[in-house]
Formats: structure tokens, C-alpha cells, sequence
């Protein structure tokens, strides 16, 4: 069985292995994280000092609907122990955490903030 198919089983999607393939194929084989990791923990470290980028009301709102169906279709186990220790509001507000941060990457990747990688 192949890496991508451990990973696979593991319930990451098949379409993230192209993009592992790739990184494994241009940075040489399981390089790849180790590579990029560094990086990307810079950019996150200059997030975190800033203010997020900003959004519509829309956009806002559908960020906090789509972390909605993201829990609500999430596997039952995964919350199971945090919802113990945190309420509803505070996990949906972590996923929406979580996609403001993808939001951000997406935009710093669009304007060539991160052409290092």
C-alpha cells in the first residue's frame, strides 16, 4: 500500500495527494514538510500580529454557516472530548478560526506574500 493510500485511509481527501505528489516530486521525496514548514510558520507568526484580512458582512456569514455543516458533518468522535471541556460556540468558533486562516493563506498566496515556497 502506498503513502497516499495510508493517508487516504487515514480520511484525508484523494484530491490532496496530487499536491503532496508534487511537492514530494519537486522537493524530493518526504522533504517536503520540512521544506515548507518553516516558512509557512513565519507567515502564520506575522498573522497572528496583525489584524485578519478584512471581509464583506457576507463573507463573514458564510464563513460562520460553512463552520456550521463543517461540524455538523464532522465524525461524531471528533468533538466527543473537547465538547466536554468547550461548548458549541467556542468549537464553531475555533472552525471559524481555522477558515479565516485558510482565507488569509489563500490571499497572501494570490498577492506572492509566500513565492519563497
Amino acid at each position: 500500500m502506498s503513502n497516499s493510500d495510508d493517508r487516504n485511509d487515514a480520511g484525508e481527501p484523494e484530491w490532496l495527494d496530487e499536491f503532496r505528489e508534487l511537492a514530494d516530486r519537486e522537493l524530493g521525496s518526504g522533504s517536503s514538510c520540512e521544506q515548507v514548514h518553516p516558512i509557512v510558520s513565519r507567515w502564520y507568526e506575522r498573522l497572528l500580529e496583525q489584524e485578519p484580512p478584512p471581509a464583506r458582512d457576507s463573507v463573514l456569514q458564510a464563513i460562520a454557516c460553512l463552520s456550521s455543516e463543517i461540524m455538523a458533518d464532522a465524525p461524531p468522535d471528533l468533538f466527543n472530548g473537547a465538547a466536554d471541556k468547550v461548548d458549541d460556540d467556542q468549537l464553531a468558533g475555533w472552525v471559524e478560526y481555522i477558515l479565516m486562516v485558510g482565507r488569509a493563506f489563500e490571499l497572501a498566496l494570490q498577492k506572492g506574500e509566500l513565492d519563497d515556497l
